[in-house]
């Protein structure tokens, strides 16, 4: 989240804050002390913390835990006092070990949990502390808080990050939390049992059902990595090619940052984008093919020379489809210079037929083309582009995918300039078609 929020986002998480302390002062009310194993309580309320410490990043931001489990065993035996200021007391030892100058992440992620986790906990009748078993009715409750827990918990976040960011609340939610829904399926179940063996073995019982808990955060962990430094290895791939040409440096992150936006705009789900994200950067891999002196030649290509140049799509597919992460979207990269009527190389494909994230790229790689100087021409302004990519719309591009790069402009380039010509008469024109 950003650190300065406009309005509407502070006053949201004023009520966030104000409603979690609302539950907290309920919860008091929930915990019976006299039935208290503290020895057991203690240990649930320190496990908490550790998974809360021993997150595990996502690549695109957030991490994951195996907290919620927990969750769902304190709930079941204690009710939801001692996670709520497990959650808290967490939320106060992240605060401290990174030092941040600005806590308001720290303070609303432990508020909007307090509230899940309360609201969660209604969902469990008050006499199933006192006869935790096998029982069917108790397994749907138990799935019943899981699915509260999750909307909850992904809307209260959601919101947020739409309210300071401005942008789709859906398609945050769809890029951002869709992937780990079965990720708390999978959790539930899991807390449910610990919460068993802990009703019937005691507290040696929690101990054993947690060292399963960090080699499962281990092995997610080392997994994560393997697939970050992939991930990074091709990135690095990519800049070393670019490295060919001074001229078109970072042209493929400001490709995959335009498509990413254009498919989020066109309702993508997570999966797609991250795959979109990944293509568009490797869109120009097979242009480590093409020679140097035909990249940057100032000269007009003679007829031989840009038919070498057409040859990097083909050999770019070749090169995808041997990373497994994108083998089935080598098509993509094969098909990003097709034009929408048809006249496009290397296959001559029309409209439908050129894969969406193909059509996504052509728009995204044209207007970075148009906007950055090459070896043999200057820039042109991003009024001049646009206007551009607006005339061959239906021609050249998609009209579908110029309507939602002209609607995500702003999000793209939020200066005056480029919220003036999104507003112009020329990014409506884009509208009719």
């Amino acid at each position: 989240m950003p650190k300065n929020f406009n309005f509407l986002t502070k006053v949201y998480i004023a009520i966030v804050i104000l409603l979690s302390l609302i539950f907290l002062y309920l919860s008091i009310g929930t915990f019976i002390w006299k039935e208290i194993n503290f020895f057991g309580a203690t240990l649930f309320f320190i496990f908490i913390i550790l998974a809360n410490l021993l997150t595990v990043k996502l690549p695109k931001g957030g991490s994951v835990t195996v907290t919620y489990a927990i969750h769902i065993a304190v709930i079941l035996n204690y009710g939801p006092f001692i996670s709520i200021v497990a959650e808290i007391v967490s939320a106060i030892v992240i605060g401290i070990r990174e030092s941040r100058p600005n806590k308001i992440k720290e303070v609303f992620n432990a508020s909007q949990l307090i509230i899940s986790i309360y609201l969660a906990s209604l969902i469990i009748n008050p006499w199933i502390s006192a006869t935790i078993s096998m029982d069917a009715y108790l397994v749907a409750n138990v799935f019943l808080v899981s699915i509260v827990y999750f909307i909850v918990n992904t809307i209260l976040v959601t919101l947020v990050i739409s309210l300071s960011e401005k942008l789709n609340p859906w398609n945050i939610w769809l890029t951002n939390f869709r992937l780990l829904t079965p990720h708390y399926l999978a959790l539930t179940p899991l807390g449910f049992v610990v919460a068993v063996v802990y009703y019937y073995i005691g507290s040696f019982g929690l101990i054993m059902f947690f060292l399963p808990f960090l080699l499962a955060r281990h092995s997610f962990k080392l997994y994560m990595d393997m697939r970050d430094n992939y991930l990074n290895t091709i990135e690095t791939l990519v800049k070393s090619i670019e490295a060919k040409d001074q001229y078109t440096k970072g042209h493929s992150e400001r490709v995959a940052a335009y498509s990413v936006a254009i498919g989020r705009q066109m309702s993508l789900d997570a999966a797609q984008l991250e795959q979109l994200n990944y293509l568009s950067l490797l869109h120009d891999i097979g242009k480590v093919a093409v020679s140097d002196s035909l990249l940057n030649k100032v000269e007009k290509l003679t007829n031989g020379e840009f038919d070498l140049v057409r040859q990097h799509p083909k050999i770019g597919a070749d090169i995808i489809k041997d990373i497994k992460l994108l083998s089935d979207e080598e098509k993509v990269v094969l098909h990003h210079h097709e034009r929408y009527d048809g006249s496009g190389y290397p296959d001559g494909l029309k409209g439908e037929e050129i894969p969406l994230m193909a059509r996504i790229i052509a728009v995204a790689d044209c207007f970075d083309a148009m906007t950055s100087n090459r070896a043999y021409r200057d820039a042109t302004s991003y009024t001049n582009a646009i206007n551009e990519i607006i005339e061959c719309a239906g021609q050249q591009f998609d009209p579908r995918v110029v309507d939602a790069f002209i609607q995500c402009f702003s999000e793209l380039f939020p200066d005056e300039s480029a919220a003036a010509i999104k507003e112009s008469t020329v990014a409506k024109k884009s509208l009719a078609y």
